[in-house]
This record gives structure tokens, C-alpha cells and sequence, in this order.
């Protein structure tokens, strides 16, 4: 019965080592309790605390990712323009090359 060169059984070891390092599917783990499987225990376990920004603050983030997001728009465009008027042309050069 030992077909084969143990792939199978190579793949079914690595699904069950997988499997072990998983966390446990108890009810004890799940929900608000969930996050504690993988802190240290010098780790406070709280939720982070994000930075707050001024309503003016925020407004000049949004303007400079708007207007980064423009220009890089742009430049795509620009490189896509190149890149087919190059292809169009060369295209043109074959045919008449051809005919």
C-alpha cells in the first residue's frame, strides 16, 4: 500500500501541525477575551490609544493626500499616454515597412 513518494502523507502532517498552532475555538477565548491569547504578560492589554488632530489639522492631511493623488494621476496618465502613441507609432512604422 505505499503508492507514491509520501506527498500525501506530507500534507496531511503539515495540516495537522497547522491546525495545532491555531488558538483554541473554546468559548473561553472568543469575544472580548480573544485579544489576551497573544499578549505578553508585561504588556498592558488595553486598546491603543490614537493620536487627535485639530478639524484645521486634518483638513491640510486631507488637501496634501488629495493633491499627492493628483499628481501621481497625472503622471500615470502622462506614462500611459507615452506609452501608447509609442506603440502606435511603431505600429505605424511596421505597416508601411511591411507594404
Amino acid at each position: 500500500m505505499g503508492f507514491g513518494a509520501g506527498h500525501i502523507q506530507d500534507m496531511n502532517n503539515r495540516i495537522r501541525q497547522n491546525r495545532e498552532q491555531r488558538p483554541s475555538n473554546k468559548l473561553k477565548f472568543k469575544e472580548n477575551n480573544r485579544e489576551a491569547i497573544y499578549a505578553e504578560t508585561d504588556v498592558d492589554s488595553s486598546l491603543p490609544q490614537f493620536k487627535t488632530v485639530s478639524a484645521e489639522e486634518l483638513d491640510k492631511i486631507k488637501t496634501g493626500i488629495r493633491e499627492r493623488a493628483k499628481t501621481d494621476q497625472k503622471k500615470y496618465q502622462i506614462i500611459l499616454t507615452t506609452i501608447i502613441l509609442t506603440g502606435l507609432v511603431s505600429l505605424t512604422i511596421l505597416i508601411i515597412a511591411i507594404t
